[in-house]
């Protein structure tokens, strides 16, 4: 797909770190890259997401692009939400200038329109692909969303005053769960009840930028913690310490070669056990294939399907082609995924059978998920 150039617009918008052009001359200079083969067939909302999510850790950018498009003609609010989101779960601390442009542009609907909506969710699309990744911020939070003790340590921070609060999210030599328990206090968190969000803690921005200050964020930095978890779903929440992880010892980066595995525009890793294409694979694999079956006839107390899913996600869906590794990043990684699959019901014991079965049976999944796509 081509877009015609358009008229240069007003340029409200400073240049970051990476570029001298400001930010609403590049998305304007900017040509999507896909033709029709990338574009997904399908209208399924959850599948699109997915596949704009898979493609953009797996940096494949014409798929990426057009996934993009896609689930922007199929519900635009949603669109600009999710790619926030994954903006700061996927993207996050290795590029937080590019997090940066995001935010500001979010839920601006008149730049939208003069710039083309089209046009600005390709770009970003584009650039979140070919970015360098980090999953730090989001290893951080969901190792205390998934731990079966989170409810401990939100009793204890309540239990807190303001200034242990605030030496606990700083210290750097607490322990990482404890410091995440209290960094989401003091940023606020709610919980859904019969169809409706309510506000357990409240956020308190005078203690978040207090944080900001005591562990030296940086001025992008500190935009990204204060955003909110209305636009990051808690993302933002444990960015001081990732931050401060980032900014000590030694960094590198790991490149892993990612291809196109897929049929229709759809990556087969995009089938997950949040979509309903990827449950009915899920279900095959623990029905059908003779390994699979035995493990779980051996628990027959484990959701074959939430322990599968967590699986799949730690062996495949969490992969990047691209990833920002310093001092920490291994621990998070480990205390998100067993926590991960102590959630979905699997004893600690088991974890490391299950990834192995996992691995040892993907291509059999990738041979039924073309199957199950419709």
């Amino acid at each position: 797909m081509y877009i015609e150039p358009m008229p240069k617009p007003e340029l409200p918008f400073a240049s970051n770190a990476k570029s001298s052009q400001p930010l609403i001359e590049r998305i304007t200079a900017y040509r999507p890259q896909f033709t029709d083969e990338h574009i997904p067939i399908t209208v399924d909302k959850w599948v699109l997401a997915s596949n704009l999510q898979k493609s953009i850790r797996r940096g494949l950018e014409a798929t990426a692009e057009a996934t993009a498009m896609r689930l922007l003609a199929v519900d635009a609010r949603y669109f600009w939400r999710r790619l926030l989101v994954i903006g700061y779960e996927d993207i996050g601390l290795a590029d937080v200038n590019l997090c940066h442009d995001l935010l500001k542009t979010f839920r601006r609907e008149a730049l939208h329109r003069q710039l083309g909506p089209e046009r600005v969710a390709a770009y970003f699309a584009s650039e979140l692909a070919r970015a360098c990744k980090s999953r730090s911020l989001c290893d951080a939070i969901a190792a205390l969303e998934f731990s079966v003790h989170r409810g401990g340590h939100e009793r204890q921070c309540f239990g807190l005053t303001n200034e242990q609060l605030l030496t606990t999210a700083c210290d750097a030599n607490a322990p990482v769960i404890e410091r995440v328990a209290a960094l989401r206090h003091v940023s606020g968190y709610g919980s859904f009840s019969k169809g409706m969000y309510r506000t357990d803690v409240p956020a308190n921005k005078e203690l978040m930028r207090e944080i900001a200050c005591r562990v030296e964020l940086s001025e992008v930095e500190t935009t990204l913690f204060l955003s909110g978890n209305g636009i990051s779903e808690g993302m933002n929440i444990p960015l001081p310490l990732v931050s401060q992880l980032h900014r000590q010892g030694h960094q590198s980066i790991q490149k892993t070669a990612q291809k196109f595995e897929g049929k229709n525009g759809i990556v087969y890793a995009a089938l997950d056990k949040h979509t309903r294409a990827g449950k009915r694979c899920l279900a095959r694999l623990a029905k059908e294939v003779v390994p699979v079956r035995e493990f779980f006839a051996c628990r027959p107390a484990a959701d074959p399907l939430a322990v599968l899913g967590a699986g799949l996600f730690i062996v495949e869906g969490g992969a990047l082609d691209r990833q920002l590794v310093f001092d920490g990043t291994d621990e998070l990684r480990q205390m998100f995924n067993k926590n991960f699959l102590e959630f979905a019901g699997l004893d600690l014991d088991d974890h490391d059978e299950l990834l192995v079965l996992v691995r040892d049976n993907l291509q059999r999944l990738n041979r039924i998920r073309p199957e199950e796509m419709g």
